[in-house]
């Protein structure tokens, strides 16, 4: 029985041994096969990457030439309109500073607006001033000016003439002096003669009542001016958003005859018509 079983192991081994040496010679002869493959993949992408990296040098040398091409290019550019890199450089800064307040207007009021009409001015003045310049001819600046410029004029068509007037609720022991000497107010008591013009019910500047809800005017329009403590015809025709001439008085006072009796006398609150040629 022992030798039965030797002998099939011995036979199972022999017939084994030819299959396991199949196998091997099998395996090996693939693993020839693909390394073949690989390294003849590698060859090829040396090729190639050789082949791109003279595509990309050719390109390299072709880019700086054209680089140097547009260079030149901007410099006659720069020749023509005045200026250099820098020149442009700080006209952009400029155009920046001024697109930056312009964006600071846009989420205003209109009541807001009206309070900002100086300002606003100024930034068109200043646009306008930007746009003399030869460099605001270049596409791109030109572009942000035009835009600018529109933007501009969005705001100011939203700037009422006047701005919506405001409330104020008479409590007891108020007086107009009073009233109008309050900082929510005017902020000044010489003011008071505007708040009684503006309402009605007050027939005696001396007499309001508790409870009474009383209209507060705000500003005047671009064609008034509203006269405060210490001002007289010559010093508001000084002004420069007046006429900038002390000597031009006589044509506020002409132009408001109806209600200065003397030129040497006017009044807080008076709003005075500013004729203009």
């Amino acid at each position: 029985m022992r030798w039965r079983h030797i002998w099939v192991v011995v036979a199972l081994l022999g017939f084994s041994s030819p299959l396991w040496a199949a196998q091997e010679k099998m395996s090996y002869e693939q693993y020839r096969a693909e390394l073949e493959q690989a390294l003849k993949r590698e060859a090829e992408a040396k090729t190639a990457i050789a082949k791109l990296e003279e595509e990309i040098k050719a390109l390299k040398a072709e880019l700086k030439e054209l680089e140097a091409r547009i260079a030149a290019v901007q410099e006659e550019i720069y020749a023509l309109i005045g200026t250099d890199a820098e020149g442009v450089k700080a006209f952009e800064a400029q155009v920046e500073e001024l697109e930056r307040e312009v964006d600071a207007l846009k989420g205003l009021s209109p009541d807001e607006l009206f309070w900002k009409k100086k300002e606003i001015r100024e930034l068109k003045k200043r646009l306008e001033e930007l746009k003399q310049s030869r460099i605001a001819a270049l596409p791109e600046i030109d572009e942000r000016l035009t835009a600018l410029e529109g933007a501009l004029a969005q705001i100011w068509a939203q700037v009422p003439e006047l701005p919506s007037p405001g409330r104020y609720t008479v409590l007891k022991g108020d007086c107009l002096w009073n009233i109008a000497k309050k900082k929510e107010v005017y902020n000044d008591p010489y003011m008071w003669p505007r708040i009684y013009l503006a309402n009605d019910q007050i027939t005696n500047p001396d007499l309001i009542y508790p409870g009474w809800e009383l209209i507060i005017p705000r500003g005047v329009k671009d064609n008034q001016h509203l006269v405060v403590f210490g001002e007289w015809l010559s010093k508001i025709a000084g002004y420069a958003e007046v006429y900038g001439d002390p000597s031009q008085w006589p044509k506020i006072y002409e132009a408001n005859r109806d209600q200065i009796l003397d030129p040497n006398l006017i009044y807080p609150a008076q709003v005075l018509e500013i004729p203009r040629d």
